[in-house]
């Protein structure tokens, strides 16, 4: 993700008055940690090196407060692989810190005993978007913080629909109709999408869908089918493409009129776009509200092995990362939505959305959010299963109920033991 150049006074920079232009904030981290009494290690599934340089920008600043104790961000690749690793240290009985982790991570976590309770640890959480708080607390327990969280919205060709006098869309019924009537007239479908459990999930949350009943998992549910023949009959129309590799923020062209995808595309899209390019909240049953966006993007967990030392730093370095400057600096030059509500109000951020108006609707979109089910199996579940058959169904090769109660059956068994 690329780096925003529109805060004079950012993290990145302020780093680099620790460190020469040779040097760099990973460079600075190091030195700053060898001669430290305690060090907290972070591990964390960021890949590029745009994030991993604004993450230890952020431990630069912190470990300049810290004293004698210090931070070190580690790269484990990808999330897949941070989780991977993080089971064989619990086994080894050497585990970091602290780490990023999905909320099935938690529960997985929790299953092991792993995870601190960070409010015993002093974690404060007033001012953080409370939907991010809640999904991370489990049975009144707060297990993790939101570090880097995103949320999909609306991104849209402002031109095309000039073009064919077609007005913005307001409902998921008027979403459909423009998209098909634009269709017709450009000649080529215009709402691109993945078929993905993740489009899935915007137009079922936007319709009220939700995926667990009475504690119990349930996807194969009215709303569901719904959902899923929404998307199935746009593709029979001629008015949806699914985008089957790769991103779409790489593909745009001029007959992409619409996708709903996460506002940590947000600066792919914009230096992408030839044409002039909208972005809004998503569009929901009914005009003048939201649809629910699914949230996405990890939270920070302290692990309870971790030695009471490194568990103090570790709780001081996740007060300082929520700060609201710290939060919009962090936001605006990765992508994702700040975790404190404060940040908005923030100098830093003001500056930012003079710059990036479209990043107001990410802001008004995390107000409008929801979070998937936090179980241990759900990330099989959810790649495994259900987007396995949505991408059956969006092939034309099984009806929408027949997918889902395939995908019901099969989530079933897992649960049950039956299957792996």
């Amino acid at each position: 993700m690329k780096l925003y150049a529109t805060i004079g006074a950012g993290l990145v920079i302020a780093a680099a008055t620790v460190v020469t232009a040779q040097t760099t904030p990973g460079d600075a981290i190091k030195a700053q940690c060898a001669k430290a009494a305690t060090v907290a290690e972070f591990w964390h599934g960021f890949t590029s090196a745009s994030q991993q340089n604004v993450l230890n920008a952020l431990a630069v600043e912190f470990n300049k407060t810290a004293g004698d104790a210090c931070v070190l961000p580690i790269p484990q690749g990808n999330y897949s692989e941070l989780s991977t690793k993080l089971k064989a240290s619990f086994a080894a009985g050497k585990v970091p810190a602290m780490a990023q982790a999905f909320e099935n991570n938690i529960a997985q976590y929790l299953e092991a005993d792993k995870v601190a309770n960070l409010g015993s640890l002093g974690v404060r959480t007033q001012y953080l978007q409370k939907r991010f708080v809640e999904a991370a607390t489990f049975n009144g327990v707060l297990y993790g913080v939101p570090f880097n969280k995103s949320v999909q919205v609306m991104y849209y060709n402002k031109d095309l629909l000039k073009k064919f006098n077609a007005p913005v869309p307001g409902t998921l019924e008027e979403f459909a109709k423009v998209a098909r009537d634009v269709s017709a007239k450009a000649g080529a479908p215009v709402f691109w999408f993945q078929p993905s459990s993740s489009t899935y999930a915007a137009i079922f949350l936007s319709l009220g869908g939700k995926y667990e009943t009475a504690g119990k998992l349930k996807l194969n549910t009215d709303t569901g089918v719904k959902a899923l023949q929404w998307l199935m009959d746009l593709v029979a129309a001629k008015a949806a493409k699914p985008i089957t590799s790769g991103f779409i923020n790489g593909q745009l062209s001029d007959t992409y009129g619409f996708s709903f995808d996460t506002s940590a595309g947000l600066p792919f899209y914009k230096s992408a776009a030839k044409f002039n390019l909208g972005v809004l909240p998503l569009v929901g049953a009914k005009r003048g509200v939201p649809g629910t966006a699914l949230i996405q993007g990890t939270n920070v967990v302290i692990f309870k092995d971790a030695n009471a030392a490194q568990e103090k730093v570790a709780a001081k370095f996740l007060n300082f990362s929520l700060q609201a400057r710290n939060s919009a600096i962090f936001a605006t030059q990765t992508g994702y939505v700040p975790s404190s509500d404060l940040a908005s109000e923030t100098p830093e951020f003001k500056s930012f959305i003079e710059k990036t108006p479209e990043y107001a609707a990410v802001i008004k979109q995390a107000r409008f959010s929801d979070y998937e089910p936090r179980i241990s199996d759900w990330e099989a579940i959810r790649f495994n299963i259900l987007e396995t058959q949505i991408k059956e169904a969006i092939a034309g090769k099984k009806t929408a109920k027949d997918a889902l109660d395939t995908a019901q059956k099969q989530a079933e068994d897992l649960l049950a033991g039956r299957t792996k």
